[in-house]
Formats: C-alpha cells, structure tokens, sequence
C-alpha cells in the first residue's frame, strides 16, 4: 500500500466513524410567548421558582437587538420557572414585597417590588416601573403566580445571573492554551479599549444538570445596602462611585449561594473578537506554523505574518486559514 492509499484510508474511516456518530444539539424549552406572563424585578427582592424538569433547556437569552444597535450578542434573559412566589421575611427586610400587575401591554405584566423599600416608592413613585396596587387606585396586588412565568434578568445582571446558572460559567470564553480552540465559556470579554463593548455572550447559557427541577432564588440588593466600604465612595461627594445593584442565586432547598461552575455545555462558543467563528479547528501543520512563529519571537504585525504564511506555503495546508492564524498569533496562542 502507498502512501497516499495509506492517508486515503485513513481519511474515509475517520468520515464514516464521525459521520456515524450522533450530533448532539441543546434542546430548548417550548413556551407561548404570548399566553406566559413575564415578571421584573426591583431592589430589594428574593423572587423564587422552580425550573422545569425533563422540558429543554429553560433558559432563554434575548438579543435584543434594538436596543442594542442591532447587536445580537448581548440582550437579556428569560428564565422559565413555574410557582413564582417572592418571600415575604420581615426579619430580611422583606417584608413589604409583593408582585404587582403593569399596565405595561407591550412588556412585562408584573413587576416585583418592596413596598418597604424607601427608594423604590420615592424614585418611582409607580411611573418609572409601571407600578400599580391599592396605593396607585388598583387592587391587584399578589405573592405568587400560578403556573408558569417568566422571570426576566436584564442588563448587566444577566450576565452575572448566567454565569452562575450555567453548565460552564466558571470559564470565560476564550482559547485552550493548548489547542488554541475555543474552550466553551460562556462570556467573551473585549481583547481591546476599542471594542463597542467590554463584553459579550459567546453562545446561549445552558441550565446545569443538578438545577432542573429545582427550586432557585435571586435576590436583588443595592451594594452599598450590603458593603459598607462602597457605601462611603457612594456617599463621598468627591468620588465619582454609582451604586450598584447585586444579584444573588440561591438554592432554595439548601438556602445557599450558587456560584459558578465548570461543566461541558453543548453549544459551539464563537469568539469573534480573536478569530473567525465560522473556522474549524486549524489542521496541524498550520497550528505547528502559529506555535514556531510565537516562539522564534517573529514581528507580530498582520503584514509580516502574512508574508512569512505566503513564504512558508509549501508546508502549509492547501487552503491556510489566514486571517485566523493572523489573530492566533497576534494572541500568542497556547503560549
């Protein structure tokens, strides 16, 4: 056998065993936009709910593009949850917390809110959120929602939130330093000052195994409520310091924090800021290229790269990703 039969041979038993192989693909949750109520939630409130079992995956990320500039990598999430119900503990300063009807017909039907809390009432005033109750002349004013719902974490709060709900919001998107492909995080952070934004999702957050059925809270808290140090640069008028609203997930069996976690998630990350999505891995005598030329310590503007790729054609591949092996070295992969 030749050579060439050799690689031939090869080649067609790799196809035939990876095109054999099932694809696994995210199975997302079935929901009816417009039958399903959609809740908001303001400081200070625990808002609690139990994620569906056995249904898909029941978190839902929204681009949002239009408020976004037409970006679809950022939005906020929707996280389906049945039995929504806030706790109402005087001891936790809850005590004033309830789920009010919106007159909102175009966004969220419920807000949730704490009558207790005296910049709620003050900033608001039952405009800025919608609020209605037996103050604002309605009477609809409840703790729970029977059924189904969906609870919806915007901002930058989505971003913390998914990260500690998701199969692998320990890792943050990027490259394995060892392969220089992309490792499965969950959020993309900006490699530069220049980027329109510091961050970014890098797929759709997947529900880790262990919180399907389960019941989950997030509190919303101010910052500088729960840390005194910030509390001083917020009230120092010589500093520029905001306050800041703190999300908390907790698991309401257990009644503690869930921090994030490190898993495999099924979705493809794509890291646009570093190189090109749509490419697979790089074959290995291109990767063997980028790994020599970061070490030889070669200029890493994009002209001489290009040059030395076109020099060294002969040991490349036929059709050498060049704009991705520009970014690998520009990044110093697996170095």
């Amino acid at each position: 056998m030749s050579f060439r039969e050799a690689v031939t041979e090869e080649v067609q038993e790799v196809a035939e065993r990876t095109s054999s192989e099932p694809q696994e693909t995210l199975e997302q949750i079935e929901v009816d936009f417009g039958s399903m109520p959609f809740v908001k939630f303001y400081p200070t409130t625990l808002v609690a709910g139990t994620f569906p079992e056995d249904e898909g995956n029941p978190i839902i990320r929204f681009p949002d593009e239009s408020n976004n500039d037409g970006r679809r990598d950022q939005g906020y999430l929707g996280l389906v949850l049945d039995d929504l119900h806030v706790i109402t503990d005087e001891d936790e300063g809850l005590g004033g917390a309830a789920i009010v009807k919106t007159d909102d017909e175009d966004y969220t039907e419920y807000r949730i809110v704490n009558f207790d809390d005296e910049q709620t009432t003050e900033k608001y005033d039952g405009d800025a959120v919608s609020i209605s109750g037996a103050q604002y002349g309605v009477d609809e004013i409840t703790t729970e929602i029977e059924g189904r719902a969906i609870l919806v974490v915007d901002r930058t709060a989505s971003v913390s939130v998914a990260r500690k709900l998701d199969v692998n919001g320990d890792t943050l998107a990027g490259m394995d330093e060892t392969t220089g492909n992309v490792n499965g995080g969950l959020i993309e952070y900006a490699i530069d000052d220049d980027a329109p934004v510091n961050r970014r999702y890098a797929r759709n957050p997947e529900l880790r195994e262990e919180l399907y059925g389960a019941e989950v809270g997030i509190m919303v808290t101010r910052r500088s409520e729960v840390d005194e140090d910030f509390a001083e640069l917020v009230h120092d008028e010589s500093t520029e310091a905001r306050d800041m609203m703190w999300y908390t997930v907790f698991d309401m069996g257990t009644e503690e924090p869930i921090g994030p976690t490190t898993g495999e998630p099924v979705g493809y990350s794509f890291l646009e800021w570093r190189f090109d999505p749509t490419a697979g891995n790089l074959p290995d005598q291109d990767w063997e290229f980028v790994q020599e030329y970061i070490s030889n310590g070669l200029p890493d503007d994009e002209d001489n790269i290009i040059q030395n790729i076109e020099d060294n054609s002969n040991r490349l591949s036929a059709e050498p990703n060049v704009e991705r092996m520009v970014g690998l070295i520009q990044a110093k992969a697996g170095q």
